[in-house]
């Protein structure tokens, strides 16, 4: 046994030696995640920052729209009615690309420059249009958009708008989006935050996907080998009898290393159930199926593309019943088993808005829609009704009857804000196939918000509950869980802050003969 503790200790020390800064970029960054997160331009900024629909300027119907940019023979994955530079513009998600055919004469956008990209800038935060300018066009990934697709969105321009706060937007090329808003304070904590806990570095994210894929899983693994090793050295050199029987230490270590014994005992366990959840957000050699609506399930509901010949209420005349309840910005084309509706969005009202820092099971949802009916007189249909949704359960499901059926007007431990599961009421289908598929439809829309399986339930509470301690009581009470994560990660932060100081004596004692003396690695019983 002694045999074996002693080269337990040897490679938690050395190992530890090599992975004590990391441990300590995780805790450090973990921390600062809590409250700061990805830079991002989020959707219900975007639609706040866009003009009306002008019904006016909406001369072409979707199929009009098609046939003019030659857009044919495809159907769109997706339509969506909307402004760029205060013209009303239709924009066809097609394989490969998007195509944008303007809606008041039907010309087609081929690129966006760079000075029209400005513009947009300009357009969007008008009270910057004057300092505005163009920094880069690039074709490369920077540490803000490495998941941006290149080859399908062309280049991305970025633009500052010569605001004190630093404010950069980059536009595609291809449809002039704004896809990226970043600040220097978002940028600050952004690095300090995600960059830092994800190793999210540009060169080792831009274009070696595998390599650092590989790094995050193995290091995990090999952080996960160093807890193990340390909570048993830790439990097995830890003695209460030595304390009342020889009136010494529980400890038979002194100095840093001590504290390092003590911090082990206390948050030893919390250190390697972060690091092993952590590992599971990598979804390491596909061991845990991911749940997820698939593409069948989706297309059985809304079809196998967008059948823009199905829609007799013409574009104008939905915006103008739209306007009754409000001024959409923008319009999307949505399907339903084969029947077609338009959908409006619009901003929700922020006081009616629970907060995300105060209430992470928040039902409120920062978008909402409204729906016409698009194949007879323009009417709103006010969601759908369970049994409608049901019906699209059973088809997305290849005809299966449900073992279990809910209407769903609260959230539960699995739809909830973490992955949309926001919009209520929904309707929840268990099924007993194999994979024993949940399925959550919202009402609002019919969309097929999510599917949770087997394996993606057991993934939820390995790493969901153990790496953000979203357990339903504690992740919903703000004045518990903050108090509670940071804790923690205060106190994995501090263990790992010993074991540096620790694996610095160590190194130092290897490299100065003379100073391994002063290392009281133990002391004698």
């Amino acid at each position: 046994m002694k045999r074996a503790i002693a080269t337990l200790m040897f490679v938690h020390r050395y190992v530890g030696v090599a992975f004590c800064l990391i441990f300590v970029a995780w805790f450090a960054s973990g921390i600062v995640m809590i409250y700061k997160r990805m830079p991002e331009y989020p959707a219900e900024e975007r639609l706040a920052r866009l003009p009306a629909l002008d019904t006016s300027k909406v001369r072409l119907n979707p199929a009009e729209a098609m046939e003019a940019g030659s857009v044919v023979g495809v159907s769109p994955r997706r339509v969506l009615l909307t402004s760029l530079r205060a013209r009303p513009i239709y924009r066809f998600v097609v394989d490969g690309g998007t195509a944008s055919v303007y809606a008041d004469d039907g010309s087609y956008l081929d690129v966006v420059e760079p000075e029209m990209a400005v513009g947009i800038a300009g357009d969007a935060f008008p009270e910057h249009r004057g300092t505005a300018h163009l920094i880069a066009s690039q074709d490369e990934p920077d540490q803000w958009t490495i998941n941006n697709r290149f080859g399908v969105t062309g280049q991305l321009h970025r633009v500052a708008l010569g605001d004190p706060a630093g404010t950069e937007v980059y536009i595609t090329e291809a449809t002039g989006e704004i896809v990226m808003k970043t600040d220097s304070s978002s940028r600050f904590w952004g690095y300090l935050g995600p960059v830092m806990h994800w190793f999210y570095f540009t060169p080792l994210r831009a274009g070696q996907a595998p390599l650092w894929n590989n790094l995050i899983v193995y290091g995990s693994v090999v952080g996960c080998v160093v807890c193990v090793l340390g909570i048993v050295i830790g439990l097995y050199r830890f003695s209460i009898s030595r304390r009342f029987k020889r009136g010494t230490s529980v400890t038979p270590y002194v100095g840093w290393l001590q504290w390092h014994h003590y911090a082990g005992l206390v948050f030893g366990v919390v250190t390697l159930t972060w690091t092993f959840s952590g590992l599971l957000t990598m979804t390491p050699w596909n061991i845990l199926d991911q749940g997820g609506p698939t593409f069948e399930q989706v297309t059985a509901i809304r079809g196998d593309g967008v059948a823009v010949e199905r829609f007799a209420v013409t574009p104008a005349a939905a915006l103008t019943e739209f306007q009754k309840q409000f001024p959409p910005k923008e319009v999307e084309l949505l399907q339903f088993l084969g029947a077609p509706f338009y959908a409006a969005y619009q901003r929700a009202d922020p006081s009616a808005r629970a907060h995300q820092d105060t209430a992470r099971y928040a039902t409120a949802d920062p978008l909402s829609r409204v729906l016409l009916t698009a194949d007879a007189g323009p009417t709103v249909k006010d969601g759908f009704t369970r049994d409608e949704l049901l019906t699209a359960a059973r088809k997305a499901m290849q005809g299966m009857e449900p073992v279990e059926v809910a209407w769903l007007t609260d959230v539960d431990a699995y739809y909830y804000q973490r992955n949309g599961g926001t919009r209520l009421p929904a309707l929840r289908a268990k099924f007993n196939d194999p994979d024993e598929t949940w399925m959550y439809l919202d009402s609002r829309d019919g969309s097929l918000v999510q599917t949770e399986v087997r394996e993606s339930r057991l993934e939820r509470w390995l790493y969901q509950s153990l790496h953000s301690l979203d357990f339903p009581w504690v992740y919903q009470t703000p004045w518990v869980w903050y108090p509670l994560i940071v804790g923690l990660m205060l106190g994995g932060l501090a263990l790992s802050l010993t074991s540096v100081l620790v694996g610095w004596r160590v190194l130092r004692g290897r490299t100065r003969p003379s100073a391994v003396e002063s290392i009281p690695l133990s002391r004698s019983a």
